[in-house]
């Protein structure tokens, strides 16, 4: 009986301590981790995205405008311009 006890025991006095492995894991990830760096190209790129984002796709003022306009009978565009727009564009 006395050897079981023994055994056992020496079995467990080789696991290595866990807290002593992960503060080494935990160092080894530091040291080794990668790293980002951004350039200041990078930050006033994502401030512009930011800034166009934040502003409609569509400008409810000149729709709503517009709308008046053709509804009043106001709004006459003659053939020609349409015509000249559609062949510069």
């Amino acid at each position: 009986m006395d050897m079981r006890i023994s055994g056992v025991y020496n079995a467990y006095a080789a696991q290595p301590n866990r807290s002593v492995a992960k503060a080494a894991r935990a160092e080894y990830d530091r040291e080794n981790s990668d790293t980002v760096s951004l350039s200041a190209q990078a930050g006033e790129y994502q401030a512009a995205r930011t800034a166009v984002a934040s502003v409609p796709d569509i400008r409810e003022n000149l729709v709503s405008d517009l709308r008046a306009m053709i509804a009043s009978g106001a709004y006459n565009v003659s053939a020609q311009d349409v015509a000249a727009r559609i062949f510069e564009g």
